[in-house]
């Protein structure tokens, strides 16, 4: 199969490949690889007790590689298939699906490890499912369905705000959005920027998500067809 695909296909399916491995690093389970020391007292009491975790570090920064190199084949698969007039079924399908399976695969996880709001979460995932409807009913009314100025910068926003919610997890996973307001005392400089750039590129990622929303449905409203 993959013989038979251009090269924008090509980068469309490994996207697709990458999603699941992301996921899987994300959802080992702590417990695998958590190191827990216990400093005991003159009588033998526990006085205190550390985790240490530099494997969670070493399968932090794998998974954002691994996101980063899929956002990267997302530019790359567009720019070729423009400088190429290259315009396939599969690419118009899964390509669209391919970016959608990324970012809500990067904003799930990590709502489920506390970095980001699962209200965040789930307007994200809404917009993408919603979207995807408006589409299809103006693909069937041959009109063009190209992501639009409000789309693009809604994935800038996300594609940003999931690779610094990454960082946040390698950093400090028990610090989430506006921790620097309360916590800014306990960051080192590093840890601040992290948690300042993914805190307002979560918010842009929002604002940027409703904006892209509502553009597309007053773009695709004439075309909803509800007596066929």
């Amino acid at each position: 199969m993959f013989s038979k695909m251009n090269l924008p296909n090509k980068l469309t399916m490994l996207r697709i490949i990458l999603v699941p491995i992301f996921i899987i690093l994300l959802s080992i389970p702590a417990s695998w690889y958590e190191k827990t020391e216990t400093t005991t007292g003159m009588y033998g009491q526990a006085t205190s007790t550390v985790t240490v975790s530099p494997v969670k570090t070493v399968i932090g920064w794998i998974a954002l590689v691994v996101f980063v190199v899929a956002a990267i084949t997302d530019t790359l698969d567009g720019r070729i298939s423009r400088k190429q007039g290259i315009v396939t079924k599969f690419g118009k399908i899964m390509d669209p699906l391919a970016d959608k399976l990324l970012v809500s695969a990067g904003f799930i996880m990590l709502t489920g490890l506390g970095i980001v709001p699962a209200f965040i979460t789930a307007i994200i995932v809404f917009r993408d499912f919603f979207v995807t409807a408006l589409r299809t009913f103006g693909a069937d009314n041959a009109k063009d369905v190209a992501a639009g100025l409000s789309g693009k910068i809604k994935t800038l926003f996300q594609m940003l705000a999931i690779t610094s919610g990454l960082l946040q997890y390698i950093i400090d996973a028990k610090l989430g959005m506006f921790a620097f307001i309360t916590e800014s005392t306990m960051m080192s400089t590093f840890g601040l920027i992290v948690n300042v750039v993914m805190s307002l590129t979560l918010a842009g990622a929002v604002i940027a998500t409703i904006w892209s929303f509502v553009d597309y449905f007053l773009r695709f409203k004439n075309d909803i067809d509800v007596e066929n």
